[in-house]
């Protein structure tokens, strides 16, 4: 196996073993939301925001942020109401219920930002700055075929 295959393949490792821990929080109801509703749910936190808003800031279609804001209203975690000045406009905020899960989702990134600063932090700066590199220029990779 090539260094190039070792590694996709590592990569390819952490991709999964980070989508798979991070894609579902469990609630203690046993009610499971995604990482897009994750991550609705913090954005909720800092400020109430109109489903534009969050499409724009998570850069994703309205229709997306609608059918994960459907969820978390239907569940509980957000409630709507409709703009006082423009009446076509809703407004998403966070129930007790919502604050308590997004504070849960924002205390496992803190953990995986801690686990990874701990295996960076085994590399030199010059190491650092090698994966830095790499990584860039991995993600940048459909750029160059477009």
């Amino acid at each position: 196996m090539s260094e190039s295959d070792n590694i996709i393949q590592e990569l390819n490792t952490f991709v999964q073993t980070y989508a798979a821990s991070s894609e579902f929080i469990r609630t203690t109801t046993a009610q499971q939301i995604n990482a897009t509703q994750a991550h609705l749910l913090m954005l909720l936190r800092s400020q109430n925001a109109t489903n534009t808003m969050l499409a724009e800031t998570m850069k994703l279609t309205k229709p997306a942020i609608t059918k994960a804001i459907k969820n978390l209203t239907t569940h509980g975690y957000v409630t709507s109401t409709k703009d006082a000045v423009d009446k076509r406009s809703v407004n998403y905020t966070l129930t007790p219920e919502g604050i308590k899960l997004a504070l849960q989702h924002e205390q496992s990134h803190q953990n995986l930002h801690h686990d990874i600063n701990a295996t960076v932090s085994n590399f030199t700066p010059e190491q650092q700055t090698t994966i830095i590199t790499f990584l860039e220029q991995i993600n940048h990779l459909k750029d160059n075929h477009s």
